[in-house]
Protein backbone atom coordinates (compact mmCIF):
# COMPACT_ATOMS: atom_id res chain seq x y z
CA UNK A 1 0.00 0.00 0.00
CA UNK A 2 1.51 3.66 -0.98
CA UNK A 3 2.09 6.09 1.73
CA UNK A 4 -0.02 8.35 -0.04
CA UNK A 5 -3.54 5.36 0.66
CA UNK A 6 -2.40 4.72 4.04
CA UNK A 7 -2.65 8.72 5.03
CA UNK A 8 -6.48 8.99 3.24
CA UNK A 9 -7.22 5.67 4.99
CA UNK A 10 -5.52 7.31 8.68
CA UNK A 11 -7.85 10.56 7.82
CA UNK A 12 -10.95 8.29 7.28
CA UNK A 13 -10.47 6.84 10.40
CA UNK A 14 -9.84 9.66 12.13
CA UNK A 15 -12.68 11.45 11.06
CA UNK A 16 -15.71 12.65 13.84
CA UNK A 17 -13.45 12.23 16.70
CA UNK A 18 -13.53 15.13 18.78
CA UNK A 19 -10.55 17.94 19.29
CA UNK A 20 -9.80 16.43 22.54
CA UNK A 21 -8.65 12.97 21.02
CA UNK A 22 -5.36 12.96 19.18
CA UNK A 23 -3.57 9.59 17.78
CA UNK A 24 -4.77 5.71 18.00
CA UNK A 25 -4.20 4.19 21.25
CA UNK A 26 -1.53 1.81 21.51
CA UNK A 27 -1.98 -1.68 20.36
CA UNK A 28 -3.51 -4.39 22.24
CA UNK A 29 -0.99 -7.14 22.94
CA UNK A 30 -0.72 -10.19 25.27
CA UNK A 31 2.22 -8.37 27.06
CA UNK A 32 0.29 -5.56 27.68
CA UNK A 33 -2.53 -7.51 28.88
CA UNK A 34 0.04 -9.14 31.41
CA UNK A 35 0.87 -5.93 32.66
CA UNK A 36 -1.76 -4.66 33.27
CA UNK A 37 -3.34 -7.66 35.10
CA UNK A 38 -0.34 -7.88 36.91
CA UNK A 39 -0.76 -4.23 38.17
CA UNK A 40 -4.40 -5.11 38.94
CA UNK A 41 -2.96 -8.72 41.11
CA UNK A 42 -0.36 -6.69 42.77
CA UNK A 43 -1.94 -3.99 43.71
CA UNK A 44 -5.31 -5.67 44.65
CA UNK A 45 -5.08 -9.40 44.90
CA UNK A 46 -6.23 -11.84 42.59
CA UNK A 47 -10.02 -11.96 43.14
CA UNK A 48 -9.49 -8.51 41.86
CA UNK A 49 -8.65 -9.99 38.27
CA UNK A 50 -11.39 -10.20 35.93
CA UNK A 51 -11.14 -9.81 32.25
CA UNK A 52 -13.61 -6.67 32.31
CA UNK A 53 -11.29 -4.84 35.12
CA UNK A 54 -8.24 -5.94 32.74
CA UNK A 55 -10.37 -4.13 29.42
CA UNK A 56 -11.31 -1.55 31.70
CA UNK A 57 -7.83 -0.43 32.76
CA UNK A 58 -6.25 -1.01 28.86
CA UNK A 59 -9.16 0.74 27.51
CA UNK A 60 -10.58 -1.93 25.33
CA UNK A 61 -13.37 -4.22 25.57
CA UNK A 62 -13.80 -7.63 27.04
CA UNK A 63 -14.21 -9.18 23.86
CA UNK A 64 -10.85 -7.57 22.89
CA UNK A 65 -8.83 -9.23 25.47
CA UNK A 66 -10.01 -12.59 24.75
CA UNK A 67 -8.77 -12.37 21.13
CA UNK A 68 -5.23 -12.99 22.94
CA UNK A 69 -6.37 -14.68 26.13
CA UNK A 70 -8.38 -17.67 26.10
CA UNK A 71 -9.68 -16.96 30.13
CA UNK A 72 -8.88 -16.21 33.15
CA UNK A 73 -7.00 -19.18 34.46
CA UNK A 74 -5.05 -18.74 31.49
CA UNK A 75 -4.04 -15.06 32.12
CA UNK A 76 -2.76 -15.94 35.48
CA UNK A 77 -0.88 -18.77 34.33
CA UNK A 78 1.00 -16.00 31.93
CA UNK A 79 1.40 -13.75 35.08
CA UNK A 80 3.10 -16.64 36.79
CA UNK A 81 5.02 -17.29 34.34
CA UNK A 82 6.44 -14.07 33.68
CA UNK A 83 7.15 -13.81 37.19
CA UNK A 84 9.41 -16.43 37.29
CA UNK A 85 10.61 -16.23 33.85
CA UNK A 86 12.32 -13.10 35.41
CA UNK A 87 13.09 -14.11 38.50
CA UNK A 88 17.01 -14.18 39.72
CA UNK A 89 18.06 -17.82 40.76
CA UNK A 90 19.27 -18.36 43.83
CA UNK A 91 23.10 -19.47 44.41
CA UNK A 92 22.85 -23.04 45.52
CA UNK A 93 25.07 -25.07 47.53
CA UNK A 94 26.72 -28.18 46.75
CA UNK A 95 25.71 -30.34 49.92
CA UNK A 96 22.25 -31.98 49.26
CA UNK A 97 20.43 -30.85 52.41
CA UNK A 98 22.04 -27.68 52.53
CA UNK A 99 20.94 -27.48 48.53
CA UNK A 100 17.59 -28.61 49.35
CA UNK A 101 17.25 -26.31 52.69
CA UNK A 102 17.92 -23.17 50.00
CA UNK A 103 15.60 -24.06 47.82
CA UNK A 104 12.79 -24.41 50.12
CA UNK A 105 13.57 -21.20 51.32
CA UNK A 106 13.66 -19.10 48.57
CA UNK A 107 10.79 -20.53 47.16
CA UNK A 108 9.03 -19.74 50.25
CA UNK A 109 10.78 -16.05 50.25
CA UNK A 110 9.41 -15.68 46.78
CA UNK A 111 5.92 -16.50 47.63
CA UNK A 112 5.68 -14.70 50.75
CA UNK A 113 6.81 -11.03 48.46
CA UNK A 114 3.77 -11.89 46.41
CA UNK A 115 0.91 -12.83 48.64
CA UNK A 116 -1.18 -12.82 44.98
CA UNK A 117 0.52 -15.94 44.13
CA UNK A 118 -0.27 -17.98 47.37
CA UNK A 119 -4.11 -17.78 47.03
CA UNK A 120 -4.16 -18.62 43.41
CA UNK A 121 -1.99 -21.63 44.65
CA UNK A 122 -3.89 -22.51 47.41
CA UNK A 123 -7.39 -22.45 45.62
CA UNK A 124 -6.76 -24.15 42.56
CA UNK A 125 -3.80 -26.55 40.07
CA UNK A 126 -2.10 -23.73 37.83
CA UNK A 127 1.52 -23.78 37.55
CA UNK A 128 3.55 -21.84 35.08
CA UNK A 129 5.85 -23.99 32.99
CA UNK A 130 9.08 -21.93 33.92
CA UNK A 131 8.81 -23.12 37.64
CA UNK A 132 9.57 -26.97 36.51
CA UNK A 133 13.77 -26.04 36.84
CA UNK A 134 12.68 -25.52 40.25
CA UNK A 135 10.92 -28.73 40.96
CA UNK A 136 13.25 -30.56 39.29
CA UNK A 137 16.18 -29.03 41.26
CA UNK A 138 14.48 -29.85 44.58
CA UNK A 139 12.84 -33.80 43.98
CA UNK A 140 16.54 -33.87 42.19
CA UNK A 141 17.86 -32.70 46.20
CA UNK A 142 15.40 -34.63 48.10
CA UNK A 143 16.76 -37.55 45.77
CA UNK A 144 20.53 -36.30 46.87
CA UNK A 145 19.52 -36.70 50.26
CA UNK A 146 18.41 -40.26 50.07
CA UNK A 147 15.27 -40.82 49.29
CA UNK A 148 13.68 -42.58 46.43
CA UNK A 149 11.24 -40.87 43.83
CA UNK A 150 8.17 -42.05 45.63
CA UNK A 151 9.64 -40.93 48.96
CA UNK A 152 11.06 -37.84 47.62
CA UNK A 153 7.23 -36.97 46.48
CA UNK A 154 5.61 -37.65 49.56
CA UNK A 155 8.48 -35.87 51.78
CA UNK A 156 7.65 -32.60 49.15
CA UNK A 157 3.75 -32.88 49.31
CA UNK A 158 4.06 -32.60 53.09
CA UNK A 159 6.97 -29.79 52.93
CA UNK A 160 4.65 -27.92 50.48
CA UNK A 161 1.46 -28.13 52.63
CA UNK A 162 3.84 -26.69 55.55
CA UNK A 163 4.83 -23.82 53.21
CA UNK A 164 1.46 -23.17 52.46
CA UNK A 165 0.07 -23.06 55.44
CA UNK A 166 2.76 -20.75 56.62
CA UNK A 167 2.15 -18.29 53.75
CA UNK A 168 -1.62 -18.24 54.39
CA UNK A 169 -1.02 -17.42 57.83
CA UNK A 170 1.27 -14.33 57.52
CA UNK A 171 -0.85 -13.34 54.33
CA UNK A 172 -4.07 -13.26 56.32
CA UNK A 173 -2.65 -11.80 59.25
CA UNK A 174 -4.15 -8.45 60.01
CA UNK A 175 -1.50 -5.92 60.99
CA UNK A 176 -2.42 -4.40 64.73
CA UNK A 177 -5.23 -6.87 65.32
CA UNK A 178 -4.89 -8.57 68.57
CA UNK A 179 -3.74 -12.33 68.32
CA UNK A 180 -6.78 -14.42 69.85
CA UNK A 181 -4.40 -17.37 68.90
CA UNK A 182 -2.21 -16.85 71.20
CA UNK A 183 -4.09 -14.76 74.31
CA UNK A 184 -6.82 -17.70 74.20
CA UNK A 185 -4.59 -20.73 75.34
CA UNK A 186 -2.03 -18.08 77.39
CA UNK A 187 -5.18 -17.53 79.63
CA UNK A 188 -6.06 -20.85 79.88
CA UNK A 189 -7.43 -22.27 83.74
CA UNK A 190 -4.04 -24.06 84.57
CA UNK A 191 -6.24 -27.16 86.71
CA UNK A 192 -8.58 -27.97 83.32
CA UNK A 193 -5.69 -27.13 80.68
CA UNK A 194 -2.56 -28.01 82.51
CA UNK A 195 -0.50 -28.39 79.55
CA UNK A 196 -1.56 -25.81 77.75
CA UNK A 197 -1.63 -23.44 80.14
CA UNK A 198 2.42 -24.46 81.11
CA UNK A 199 2.74 -23.32 77.53
CA UNK A 200 2.51 -19.70 78.50
CA UNK A 201 5.53 -18.06 77.84
CA UNK A 202 5.59 -19.87 74.34
CA UNK A 203 2.17 -18.51 73.85
CA UNK A 204 2.97 -14.90 74.47
CA UNK A 205 6.66 -15.10 72.89
CA UNK A 206 6.73 -12.36 70.22
CA UNK A 207 8.53 -14.24 68.42
CA UNK A 208 6.42 -17.56 68.30
CA UNK A 209 6.10 -17.80 64.74
CA UNK A 210 9.61 -16.63 63.56
CA UNK A 211 10.92 -19.97 63.34
CA UNK A 212 10.25 -20.86 59.66
CA UNK A 213 13.73 -21.52 58.85
CA UNK A 214 14.19 -23.72 61.96
CA UNK A 215 10.66 -25.73 61.73
CA UNK A 216 11.78 -26.47 58.10
CA UNK A 217 15.21 -27.64 58.84
CA UNK A 218 13.44 -29.59 61.78
CA UNK A 219 10.88 -30.91 58.97
CA UNK A 220 13.37 -31.92 56.33
CA UNK A 221 15.24 -33.74 58.71
CA UNK A 222 13.01 -35.56 60.04
CA UNK A 223 11.34 -36.35 56.71
CA UNK A 224 14.93 -37.88 54.93
CA UNK A 225 15.93 -40.09 58.40
CA UNK A 226 12.08 -41.71 58.81
CA UNK A 227 10.52 -42.09 55.25
CA UNK A 228 13.32 -44.72 54.37
CA UNK A 229 12.45 -46.47 57.31
CA UNK A 230 8.81 -46.53 56.86
CA UNK A 231 9.07 -47.54 53.00
CA UNK A 232 11.76 -50.65 54.16
CA UNK A 233 9.52 -51.88 56.85
CA UNK A 234 6.36 -52.08 54.45
CA UNK A 235 5.88 -55.79 54.09
CA UNK A 236 6.17 -56.91 50.04
CA UNK A 237 3.69 -57.25 48.07
CA UNK A 238 2.10 -60.45 48.24
CA UNK A 239 3.63 -61.44 51.73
Amino acid sequence: MSDHSTAGTERSATAGRGPGRRGRPARLSRDRIIEAALGIVTGEGSAALTMRRVAEALGSSPMSIYRHVRDKDELLVLLLDRIVTDLPRPALPDEPRARLLALLTWQRDELAARPWIVDVLARGDLMAPSVLWLLEEIYAAWRACGLSLEEAATANRIVWNFLLGDLAQHAAHPEGRSPYQAGLPAEADAERYPTVAALRPYWLSPDRRGHLADDLATLVTALTATLPQRCAARPAAGG
